[in-house]
């Protein structure tokens, strides 16, 4: 059985239903993506160190404080991308050791800054009763 056409029409694809299809699929994963936003501040300058750490296991959503250097040797405190004082932040953490009891700290100092401003935290951890307390470095290659 042979199937007769003439030459002047073209045969066309219709991309319609592919095209419902792609959006269908992108607009599936758009909402089924979680996004999660870390707590990174790109503009401190990590201390670095000559080897790498082992670490286990990493503490489950650990508070990151970070310890930015200002000139004239001072600090301030973000967490959460929010500026705190030492005293916010012991209430801060007080109130974080009260809703988890294995609450972790992660500690994020530039290295310009004064040991002081970095035990400073350390010791409102202390206050708060939180004892898992860790700090950040460079690891250099």
């Amino acid at each position: 059985m042979k199937f007769s056409r003439e030459e002047d029409e073209d045969l066309k694809v219709n991309m319609d239903p592919m095209i419902d299809c792609v959006f269908l699929l992108i607009i599936f994963f758009l909402v089924t993506t979680s996004f999660i936003k870390l707590e990174q501040d790109l503009s401190i300058n990590l201390p670095t160190m000559s080897k790498k750490l082992k670490v286990e296991k990493p503490p489950s959503a650990p508070i990151v404080v970070n310890v930015r250097h200002l000139p004239g040797g001072k600090a301030y405190y973000h967490v959460n991308n929010e500026k705190v004082s030492l005293g916010s932040l012991a209430i801060q953490l007080s109130q974080a050791k009260m809703r988890d009891k294995e609450q972790a700290v992660v500690i994020r100092g530039d290295k310009n800054v004064k040991w002081d401003q970095v035990a400073a935290v350390m010791a409102s951890c202390s206050t708060a009763g939180i004892t898992k307390v860790s700090a950040t470095v460079e690891v250099k290659e």
